[in-house]
């Protein structure tokens, strides 16, 4: 390998991408099933970066050799371009995680981490042929509320329930001074168009049996956002979502009315490598002094010894 680079996408369904330089030395690579791993040494500690696929290679001929120039992709595309051949359907009652196990492990692929639960669905789902496997998968995932799917830098699929921002633990605190692991420069950037202070999630009902509806309001004195601060609420509304019980509804549009704060306030910082995962909880006190919790939501490098992690993180507020 003579360079690449690799990018972590939390809000991204298939989690990132990458491309890698290989010079042509007699080694024989099946462009069609090999898989190639990032794997980062600092001198003491190593740790996986990614898992990917090897796609489009392209060939630069040269009097000094062959050099390829190859895509890569993470091993999410194994479960997004797996389809149901018929039209897949679940009853009110089946296991949702389940279902998600069997699903992953019909593509082919065997290493699982799963988060059991008794969860179950609440009515009869159905999708068409033709589906793609990740799209059912996170479908479930959502009614179960867990996380979408996701792959780790060793390539174990992960199947895990949903943690609040402020629920989760803390991955490394990024402190101004002599030993600091960030470069001095950051930015933060705020849009204050149109972000709701209110979610209202609408769940599938039935003749019988009324549909939930999860409500989610920014009522905190402290957030310029909430109703407090505007005097008014904005409301974003999303109907038809599958959720199995009230409290993973009123999760769903919590988390919604989170996200819909996202373009709020974004965190650039260039830092060290670091093991870090996507949707990890950070602390960052820069130069002036002020605490802010963040959550990993992009990580961009570069496969060279002297890398830094472009990072891009999503504020707590």
């Amino acid at each position: 390998m003579t360079g690449g680079s690799g990018e972590i996408v939390a809000q991204s369904t298939l989690g990132g991408s990458g491309s890698l330089t290989l010079d042509q030395r007699g080694q024989a690579i099946d462009w069609m099933s090999n898989r190639v791993r990032a794997i980062f040494h600092n001198g003491e500690d190593s740790w996986p970066w990614g898992t990917y696929l090897l796609s489009s290679p392209s060939e630069k001929h040269t009097a000094f050799g062959v050099t390829f120039e190859v895509g890569l992709l993470t091993k999410m595309n194994v479960i997004a371009e797996d389809t149901v051949e018929d039209r897949y359907s679940l009853t009110a009652g089946a296991q949702i995680v389940a279902t998600v196990r069997d699903l992953i492990v019909s593509t082919g692929e065997t290493r699982v981490a799963v988060t059991d639960s008794d969860a179950v669905l609440s009515s009869a789902l159905t999708w068409e042929a033709g589906t793609s496997k990740l799209r059912i998968i996170n479908d479930l995932l959502q009614a179960a509320g867990y996380w979408s799917l996701w792959c780790d830098g060793s390539g174990l699929f992960r199947v895990e329930p949903y943690v609040d921002p402020s629920l989760r633990p803390m991955s490394y605190s990024f402190e101004h001074g002599e030993t600091s692991v960030h470069f001095p420069d950051w930015t933060s950037e705020r849009d204050m168009t149109s972000v709701p202070n209110r979610f209202i999630a609408v769940a599938q009902g039935d003749e019988e049996t009324p549909p939930l509806v999860g409500v989610a309001v920014n009522e905190n004195p402290e957030s310029p956002f909430s109703f407090q601060a505007r005097g008014r609420w904005i409301t974003a509304t999303e109907e038809g979502v599958e959720a199995e019980s009230q409290t993973v509804i009123d999760t769903y549009a919590a988390r919604k009315l989170r996200d819909g704060m996202d373009p709020v306030s974004r965190l650039t910082v260039t830092h060290a490598l670091l093991q870090l995962e996507q949707n990890a909880l950070v602390q960052f006190i820069p130069e002036d002094g002020r605490q802010r919790l963040a959550t990993v939501q992009r990580m961009s490098t570069n496969f060279t010894f002297d890398a830094d992690i472009a990072a891009e993180w999503r504020e707590v507020l």
